[in-house]
């Protein structure tokens, strides 16, 4: 990957985590659903979010795993 692509695809997961984990946080603590439209909107970011960042950007994501064409 480009690393100027790679960073701007790291701001953007963390602006989409930015954006829905306090929704999230406010839905827990208060135990109760989101009123507006544009709360569920952000609340619905988290999961795609959540799954960008742990596979493509944290040291959890493995992106060489299985590859063994190195030469022995």
């Amino acid at each position: 990957m480009i690393p100027g692509c790679r960073a701007m695809g790291l701001f953007l997961v963390l602006l989409a985590l930015f954006q829905s984990l306090p929704v999230a946080v406010d839905a827990w603590q208060a135990r109760h659903w989101p009123d507006t439209a544009v709360e569920w909107l952000r609340l619905s970011l988290l999961p795609g979010a959540l799954w960008l960042y742990l596979r493509y950007f944290s040291i959890l994501g493995c992106r060489r795993c299985g590859d063994d064409d190195e030469l022995r």
